[in-house]
């Protein structure tokens, strides 16, 4: 197989911003694409941050209300410990 090319042919070249030979840049429908998949990608991103923050808020109000009810209870608990005999 011959692939050399005639003088005078037409060659299509991509440059990048330093001058060197790179590849095709996508199409629009695969930039499109290729937005779409990365938004997605940054919507779960964000929506997994505010998921783990509201956990982590609950967990520690939960804590803090565990040991409330425990200071509550070191107050209370001695009136209904005492032992009849």
């Amino acid at each position: 197989m011959d692939t050399a090319l005639k003088a005078g042919s037409r060659v299509v070249v991509w440059t990048d911003g330093r001058g060197e030979i790179t590849a095709e840049p996508p199409s629009g429908t695969e930039a499109a694409a290729e937005a779409g998949v990365l938004a997605a990608g940054a919507a779960l991103a964000f929506a997994g941050l505010v998921c783990g923050a509201g956990a982590l808020s609950r967990w520690r109000l939960q804590r803090q209300r565990i040991e409330q009810w425990g200071r509550d209870w070191d107050l209370v608990g001695p009136q209904w410990s005492h032992k009849t005999g």
